[in-house]
């Protein structure tokens, strides 16, 4: 009998979206992440600046994912999502024949992500420019329909209202078929109006 296929599962949203706070959810729930990468939780354990840090973390990042891809290892990762690299992951896990999943959370307007990040500084975390936030929000968001057309399986999770219990996924997809659950935040809607009419 065939195994399983391996999958690889991509956590992004804009910083101060709720990625971390997603990721402790589904493991709460039992969810598989596989190999878990997450470069927030690799550059803590690094010395230096924090800008050396932070790009040392995204070289081990890539070159665990690589690692897992090549030898066709389940795992997931937390992204920003700002840049088309990251999901060439998952094209070119795809092709390899893992499935594809990309679970991707935002909120109703950078202004909330710059204030949930200033949070976190307040509480020991760390710490992103407010001019990239804003930045890679926009950017971020602009990506999210060639992401969703690498998934095999897309949640979007609206975390405007910030509690754990309000993360609400209202849209599911999953191998072409959509799933809906309004109200459908403003921020999501020009994604996807490639797949449905809103």
């Amino acid at each position: 009998m065939a195994s399983d296929p391996p999958f690889v599962l991509m956590i992004a949203g804009p910083n101060g979206s709720g990625k971390t706070t997603l990721t402790t959810q589904l493991r709460a729930d039992g969810v598989d992440l596989g190999h878990y990468i997450n470069p927030d939780e690799i550059a803590k354990a690094l010395s230096g600046s924090y800008e050396d840090r932070v790009r040392a973390a995204q070289g081990i990042a890539a070159a665990e994912r690589q690692t897992c891809v090549r030898e066709r290892r389940s795992f997931s990762f937390e992204t920003v999502m700002s840049h088309p690299s990251k999901f060439e992951v998952l094209r070119e896990a795809r092709a390899l024949g893992f499935r594809t999943a990309l679970y991707f959370v935002a909120t109703e307007s950078p202004s909330l992500n710059v204030a949930r990040v200033a949070q976190r500084v307040r509480l020991g975390g760390h710490d992103v420019p407010e001019d990239r936030i804003r930045q890679r929000y926009v950017r971020t968001l602009d990506l999210l329909p060639q992401a969703l057309d690498q998934a095999d399986l897309a949640v979007l999770f609206d975390n405007t209202h910030g509690a754990p219990a309000l993360l609400r996924p209202f849209c599911d997809l999953t191998n072409g078929k959509i799933t809906l659950a309004p109200p459908i935040p403003d921020w999501a809607r020009p994604a996807l109006r490639h797949l449905v009419p809103l």
